[in-house]
């Protein structure tokens, strides 16, 4: 296959006409200009056409895939009234046909790998894994979500009935081996639903297991914060209660960090921990402006999510329009010399540095050798100068996508 186009290779410059060649699902050739004459029988895109990584996201919660919207509440009664009842819905029987709609929505919008959470039900889970491993292309890393309280019993009796065994994969999900396109994550939700004694063994398990990624959520809102504080009385902070069970690790996604202390960030960055900042979802549940400046101040790990459901656009674009707009409005209300990601780094952060970030250094990029995994995007003939990738980000529509290749292969997301 040969790929035609204005190739996005570095988003701090203007894309370059050239061309890509691609085999055994990779990029062998990268060329400037026209291609050669001999081309494949199999050529995509054309000169006026944009050919772009595709995208990573770092933090997505399937179950909740048509649970956006639902306004007006903050965290925890918005889980409590929408996403506890979407999650046991999930587990009632309709996991596959939600999974399959997250799978197509994603690939719709040109994200490729994800970082995301299940429910609390193991069987089911199951299927739901076997069907995005078997059925779909894409990368991901998911998790049964552990939770032993504070929740319906329906979401927290598995984890309590097996108070006594670590919350750890089933076999059946463990199957899925090496793969490193295909990992499961121990996700533990957050600590207002878990035990002192929940966390420690997801801590142990990963101990054992060193090389596993470990999902939570950290300090989102206000009210979750001032909660965890009476559950763990005996830590300074709500980073501790994680650090004291282990599991601030170089391969645990920590979402949200909105309210923290210096004393937090710095143990976040003492262990290599990485952030996941989800811009609309803070904005949605009006739960706070994430602290872009603290972030660099503390070379933090930093990656980005969608956040669906409380993020309403599974668009990692948007996303990234989120991450500039929150430190715009940050640097407008609290911090006059708080920093601005550029249109640049928000696309880096959607492509390459997520996909580094969750370990698949081969994708998110345009390199001989990388994943052949690409977006061939058509974009008004106005947009091709030096402001591409802005307009790329504050114009975004899936009906910019001409076509979806996957490791080398033309992918349709309605033929899912």
């Amino acid at each position: 296959m040969l790929i035609r186009g204005r190739l996005l290779i570095d988003p701090t410059r203007s894309p370059e006409l050239g061309w890509l060649r691609i085999e055994s699902a990779r990029i062998a050739e990268i060329g400037t200009g026209d291609p050669p004459r001999d081309q494949p029988a199999q050529t995509l895109g054309g000169r006026d056409c944009i050919i772009s990584p595709a995208f990573t996201d770092a933090h997505i919660h399937l179950p909740q895939i048509d649970s956006a919207g639902c306004d007006g509440l903050p965290l925890l009664p918005w889980l409590e009234s929408v996403i506890f009842p979407a999650e046991i819905w999930w587990g009632r029987g309709h996991a596959l046909s939600m999974a399959r709609t997250a799978a197509r929505r994603m690939l719709r919008e040109g994200t490729f790998n994800f970082a995301g959470y299940l429910t609390s039900h193991a069987e089911i889970n199951r299927e739901a894994v076997a069907y995005l491993r078997d059925k779909t292309p894409l990368r991901f890393i998911v998790g049964r979500v552990a939770m032993d309280r504070n929740a319906p019993d329906e979401l927290t009796a598995e984890d309590r009935a097996r108070a006594s065994s670590r919350p750890v994969p089933s076999p059946a999900m463990a199957s899925l081996g090496s793969n490193n396109n295909h990992r499961i994550s121990a996700n533990p939700r957050f600590a207002v639903s878990c035990t002192d004694e929940l966390l420690a063994e997801i801590g142990w398990w990963h101990k054992e297991h060193p090389e596993a990624i470990i999902q939570t959520h950290l300090a989102e809102s206000q009210q979750e914060c001032a909660l965890v504080s009476e559950l763990f009385p005996r830590d300074p902070h709500y980073t501790a209660v994680y650090d004291r069970a282990n599991l601030l690790t170089p391969t645990t996604l920590l979402a949200h960090c909105v309210h923290l202390s210096d004393d937090e960030w710095r143990l976040i960055a003492q262990r290599r921990s990485i952030a996941v900042h989800c811009p609309a979802a803070n904005i949605f549940l009006t739960s706070g402006l994430f602290d872009y400046h603290a972030a660099l101040r503390h070379d933090i790990r930093l990656a980005l999510g969608s956040d669906v459901a409380a993020g309403a656009d599974i668009a990692m674009p948007r996303v990234a329009r989120g991450y500039i707009e929150t430190a715009k409005v940050r640097r407008m209300t609290v911090d006059p010399d708080s920093p601005i990601p550029t249109p640049a780094d928000a696309w880096n952060r959607i492509t390459r540095e997520n996909a580094d970030l969750l370990g698949w250094p081969d994708t998110g990029r345009i390199e001989t050798g990388a994943a052949a995994d690409l977006l061939v995007l058509r974009v008004p003939e106005t947009w091709l100068d030096e402001h591409i990738v802005g307009r790329l980000i504050y114009n975004w529509s899936s009906r910019l996508i001409e076509s979806r290749i996957i490791a080398g292969q033309a992918v349709d997301p309605a033929k899912l």
